[in-house]
């Protein structure tokens, strides 16, 4: 079960915006997703964050290829869950960074219809304010899926990049990384995770941030820290207190006709046999609580 921590209850500093309803939609022009985010790191720090291979794996996915120049390549890699290949169409080093790629939509021609993705980079007093627009999204239904997913996945990433460059900038990450496939609904995954059977963590979504969880990893031991974001009822992030202030992620999302589920925990204290037993102990719950469910691996 997931112990809530007393204490103050500080404002979340990010909140997803309520989708309007179609009715209400400007059907004139694309949806754009947009958000920002303090970080305590000087604008080359936070540049070389996102446009340095061997600075993006330590942060962003596990494997990363970058070239900042304009059709320059960009590929960010989930081992063989996932390849995201975009092109640079825009650099001002240390202010702007402009990426295009494909989106899951045929354009009818016999292609995909693109999408944007912009990094802005401004000075403040306290580091870098950084603002991330994801656009081109149109307003029929095909887009709906992937408009969600980027919606739920830039301000989690986001605060792995903060955690990072706040706390850890310079180290690499040790990850434990576990995931499966099930042909059961995002809710009904959510709820074998969460529940007793699982990890008892149904009360994650309502922490926020800065406030404490802990709760028990069968084969292991018990994962404590504070809330970072939770940007739905089952997806959260947290600092890993017991993991030297390492990142733990959790999520059951529906992605490419099935439910995907995460468990990620990543560590920069350089406990890498203790990492182990928590990849483990991923495996090992996930496939005894999924292993009767599975569906084929979305790729691509």
């Amino acid at each position: 079960m997931v112990a809530i921590g007393a204490g103050n209850r500080a404002a979340l500093p990010y909140k997803l915006p309520p989708v309007p309803a179609r009715s209400e939609l400007p059907m004139t022009s694309p949806r754009t997703f947009e958000t920002k985010l303090q970080i305590q790191a000087l604008p080359p720090v936070v540049w070389k964050a996102l446009t340095d291979g061997s600075e993006l794996v330590r942060w962003f996915a596990p494997s990363a290829l970058c070239e900042a120049r304009v059709g320059g390549r960009v590929v960010w890699q989930w081992g063989r869950l996932h390849t995201w290949a975009l092109e640079v169409e825009a650099v001002t080093p240390g202010k702007h960074l402009r990426l295009r790629h494909d989106s899951t939509v045929a354009d009818g021609a016999g292609g995909k219809r693109p999408l944007f993705v912009d990094f802005h980079l401004e000075a403040r007093a306290h580091g870098t304010l950084l603002s991330v627009e994801h656009s081109g999204f149109g307003h029929e239904p095909a887009f709906d899926a992937e408009f969600a997913g980027i919606r739920g996945g830039w301000p989690v990433e986001l605060r792995s990049l903060r955690l990072y460059l706040e706390r850890h900038r310079g180290h690499d990450r040790l990850l434990a990384w576990s995931s499966v496939s099930t042909t059961l609904s995002a809710a009904a995954a959510w709820s074998r995770l969460s529940g007793s059977d699982g990890l008892a963590i149904a009360e994650l979504s309502l922490l926020r941030e800065g406030e404490r969880f802990e709760f028990e990893v069968p084969g292991v031991s018990k994962l404590n820290g504070t809330a970072l974001l939770a940007p739905s009822e089952r997806e959260f992030c947290g600092v890993a207190g017991n993991f030297g202030g390492g990142y733990f992620r959790v999520s059951c999302e529906s992605w490419g006709g099935a439910t995907q589920v995460w468990l990620w925990l990543a560590a920069y204290d350089g406990g890498r046999v203790k990492i182990q037993q928590y990849q483990q102990a991923f495996d090992a719950l996930l496939q005894r609580l999924f292993g009767d469910a599975l569906a084929a691996e979305p790729q691509g």
